[in-house]
């Protein structure tokens, strides 16, 4: 088991605020998340001979990183002093980024799990609907009747053809 002292030491925060940390990270955009190692990996080198390097400081590290750029995102707006023009435009673009890519990471997640389901459980009969002369759309009508799947024509068709293409790959080696 970690030490919970020696990381709340290291950190300078305790357990709700590295949960809270954690949730931050989860929303950052991808060139903000290599942002926030490319912080954690300065802390290590400003740090480096003063602290024994285990899994505990480099997760210290990222969790410092994570504060200062919270506290850059989010507190800084709520100050009373004014921001200037500039500022609030890169805090807003920023979260902008944040925004799309949680977003965009969901409808992947959610295209990859339906992908998945035709791939698995559908193709063989998606495949003798279409020999009897079913259209995409008839396909996709039947699915949702049937089974109530419901997946576009479109979508249908697109990982249809993916699995054709590799399946006449491997029939091919």
């Amino acid at each position: 088991m970690l030490n919970e002292e020696k990381i709340d030491k290291l950190t300078g925060a305790d357990q709700d605020r590295r949960r809270l940390l954690c949730k931050f990270y989860s929303t950052l955009s991808e060139d903000d998340r290599v942002a926030a190692h490319r912080l954690a990996g300065e802390l290590v080198r400003q740090d480096r001979g003063k602290a024994k390097l285990d899994e505990v400081y480099f997760y210290s590290a990222l969790m410092r990183a994570l504060n200062k750029m919270y506290f850059d995102r989010r507190e800084a707006l709520s100050r009373k002093a004014a921001i200037t023009e500039e500022q609030a435009g890169d805090i807003a673009a920023k979260r902008l980024a944040s925004f799309r890519s949680a977003k965009a990471d969901a409808v992947g997640k959610k295209r990859r799990k339906k992908a998945q389901l035709i791939s698995v459980r559908f193709l063989g009969l998606i495949k003798k609907l279409r020999s009897e002369g079913f259209s995409w759309r008839d396909c996709s009508d039947y699915l949702f009747q049937y089974h109530h799947k419901k997946i576009s024509h479109q979508y249908l068709k697109e990982i249809y053809e993916k699995n054709v293409i590799k399946e006449v790959a491997n029939n091919e080696n």
